[in-house]
């Protein structure tokens, strides 16, 4: 059974799967603008309006059509995608057979999340998050760190942390 903090963390770390992460403005001559989920992308060009889920994104990768730093950055978004999901996994896997002691576990798991997600903004608009390719408000990764610390300080049992 699950205890309140427990329930509570598992909360977040849903809502962390489903916020967007990332806000952002395709080229400098503002050609098109969008939000960035964990699991979809939602974008209006000048083209029109897309929902793009994580797996067309990787359909376009491997079948070619984006390439390049793009490429390489998608593949970081979902690798980011996959340590959320891993944590969520290993906290219901562990809740629910009585295993104690994951809590650095899944403080890693969801921090690397969130540092997957922002190497990815940085791969895709450059280190000052602007550039050519447009510009990037990465917003989910300081509450995915929020979502991490909360881990940190809660601790298996719900108890502070005693270090």
């Amino acid at each position: 059974m699950l205890t309140k903090n427990q329930t509570i963390l598992f909360c977040l770390l849903a809502a962390a799967l489903i916020l967007p992460m990332n806000i952002y403005l395709v080229g400098e001559e503002g050609l098109g603008a969008g939000l960035q989920s964990p699991l979809l992308r939602y974008q209006q060009t000048y083209l029109g309006t897309s929902v793009i889920t994580l797996v067309g994104d990787l359909s376009y990768v491997t079948s070619g059509t984006i390439g390049g730093r793009s490429a390489l950055s998608i593949l970081v978004w979902v690798l980011g995608t996959g340590l959320l999901l891993a944590a969520a996994g290993y906290l219901v896997y562990c809740r629910y057979d009585g295993i104690t002691g994951t809590k650095k576990q899944l403080v890693l798991l969801v921090a690397g999340g969130a540092a997957a997600y922002l190497l990815s903004c940085i791969l895709q608009y450059g280190p000052l998050l602007h550039g050519p390719a447009g510009l990037s408000v990465p917003v989910g990764v300081p509450l995915i760190l929020a979502v991490a610390w909360y881990i940190a300080k809660v601790g298996d049992d719900g108890d502070e942390d005693e270090d």
